[in-house]
């Protein structure tokens, strides 16, 4: 299983069955394995759950966009990297051309869910002319 041969799935589809290995288009071509070695990573009061595309906010789930997540996991998997723009939109927007603007909105959508302003808490970074940093330290758990 290269990933270059095979028919990319939606994530949304993938995630009830278990066993199997999802590869997300994220710059850097990760695999997420939705089975025995099943992963979630905690920042803060927050708990991201990959495979079940579940944002937990002290234990409650918290509403949030596809795509919006879709950049919280890649960026969450990189904590402290710069991650470019071009990696971030094409894991958001997979074989389709959009503006920055884009981007920058679901960024902002991020950051709302995650309540930077309200708390004073940064997570999400912007690195001028380069792109984002996930800046809070991230703690990786197994669980089966």
């Amino acid at each position: 299983m290269n990933g270059q041969n095979e028919q990319q799935l939606p994530w949304d589809l993938l995630f009830p069955y278990r066993n199997i290995f999802v590869e997300r288009r994220d710059g850097r071509g990760y695999r997420y394995q939705a089975g025995g070695a099943m992963q979630a990573f905690s920042f803060g009061p927050f708990r991201v759950i990959p495979y079940a595309r579940l944002l937990e906010r002290c234990g409650s789930p918290v509403p949030v966009g596809s795509r919006a997540f879709d950049l919280l996991c890649l960026l969450i998997s990189r904590p402290g990297e710069v991650v470019s723009k071009g990696e971030l939109m094409a894991c958001g927007w997979p074989n389709a051309t959009v503006e920055d603007g884009n981007l920058r909105f679901h960024i902002c959508q991020l950051r709302r869910v995650l309540g930077e302003r309200q708390r004073g808490t940064r997570y999400v970074m912007n690195v001028p002319g380069r792109g984002y940093c996930f800046v809070a330290s991230v703690d990786r758990e197994a669980f089966s």
